[in-house]
């Protein structure tokens, strides 16, 4: 996962550069092209933080469980919770 950044919107699995505020700042942030072109709004992660695709938004959710007391490694999909949160930020995919 990637660390957090005082003054950048990013995406807390990638590390994507997003255009907006920080995650802990409040606000929004928006998913850019490489042309510079407005793709689509950063959601916000189950667990907190900006997540620029629904990949990110699942591999953020898994790691960050796998890392908890009483998970492991061998999890292999966020539990029921984070599910339902990708799902919601994410229904078109």
């Amino acid at each position: 996962m990637y660390s957090c950044t005082d003054t950048k919107a990013v995406c807390r699995c990638c590390g994507r550069l997003l255009k907006g505020s920080p995650y802990f700042k409040g606000g929004s942030a928006s998913v850019m092209r490489a042309d510079g072109t407005y793709s689509h709004a950063a959601k916000v992660n189950y667990f907190g933080g900006w997540v620029c695709s629904r990949s990110c938004d699942y591999r953020a959710s898994l790691e960050l469980e796998q890392s908890m007391q009483g998970h492991g490694h061998s999890q292999q999909s966020p539990g029921s919770e984070a599910m339902r949160r990708i799902e919601s930020n994410w229904p078109e995919q």
